[in-house]
């Protein structure tokens, strides 16, 4: 596997699982993204989502900002240094018409205050 692969085994997809995350996670706010976490103890791994809510826009829009999110965490996912817990990042209206630099920037900062938080 690549280092800065992201295989299904990583992602968070199923909607309870996003329900769960929500309801009952730990918020972390970044500039141009939040991002909610939870201990996820039958698992070793960090399990990541996306999300962008439609109040930013449309589809093209939407599915532009979590690609940004993704490639921003695939290429940043070593500054998280703790493991067993599951993340999902959200769009904030702020990232629309910003830099990849600049989400990536947000992303690493808010993964690195989750590893301190979670640690």
């Amino acid at each position: 596997m690549k280092p800065e692969g992201f295989p299904k085994e990583e992602r968070v997809r199923r909607s309870p699982e996003f329900t769960r995350i929500f309801r009952d996670g730990k918020q972390v706010r970044g500039r141009f993204l939040t991002a909610r976490w939870i201990a996820d103890p039958p698992t070793d791994l960090c399990r990541v989502g996306f999300a962008a809510g439609k109040r930013l826009g449309g589809a093209v829009i939407r599915n532009r900002l979590k690609r940004r999110m993704r490639e921003a965490y695939r290429r940043n996912k070593r500054e998280l240094t703790c493991r067993g817990i599951a993340i999902v990042f959200v769009a904030s209206s702020r990232m629309i018409g910003c830099s990849a630099r600049d989400v990536t920037e947000d992303m690493i900062r808010v993964l690195r205050e989750i590893s301190g938080r979670a640690a």
